[in-house]
């Protein structure tokens, strides 16, 4: 028996220092983790590596010919499609902003490339993009004035409200 004994109680000291052992290793890991994450939390860092957006772009604007549609351009940067994030809607179709759901219905990617601006629509019940390209006629801080790049007779004017 004792030699049983002593046996139990080598493997319980082997087990009590194993566990002691493998919590000090994860403990050690998730403290370098933290530290790791907590060096990226400075003012700015995550606003220097993430692109911007053209500022003449970003803000709400209200088309001139029908002033209860709205475009909003955001600064929002989708990292995994590589576009900036926006929206819209129609409040003469009773569509108002707090009636979008987020990222859905209403939705937009868009990038802006010299007076290229495409926007990649998104929905509700899957994100299959539905691609708009217009060409910029005038940008500046409180007009923005496209058409559609395959009807140039197509004109959208609109006007910056925020």
């Amino acid at each position: 028996m004792k030699k049983k004994h002593i046996i139990v109680i080598v493997l319980c000291v082997a087990v009590a220092v194993a566990a002691t052992v493998g919590y000090g290793v994860c403990h050690r890991r998730a403290q370098g983790e933290e530290n790791t994450l907590s060096s990226t939390d400075g003012a700015g860092y995550a606003e220097e590596d993430m692109p911007h957006a053209d500022p003449m772009m970003v803000g709400k604007w209200r088309n001139t010919d029908n002033p209860h549609w709205y475009k909003v351009y955001y600064d929002d940067y989708d990292e995994d499609e590589r576009l900036f994030w926006g929206k819209e809607w129609d409040e003469s179709e009773d569509v108002f902003e707090e009636d979008l759901n987020y990222h859905g219905n209403s939705w937009f990617r868009w990038e802006k490339k010299g007076k290229i601006l495409r926007e990649y629509a998104t929905m509700d019940m899957d994100d299959v993009p539905i691609h708009h390209a217009f060409t910029i006629k005038k940008g500046s801080t409180d007009t923005l004035i496209y058409h559609e790049l395959d009807y140039k007779k197509i004109v959208y004017h609109f006007v910056r409200v925020q």
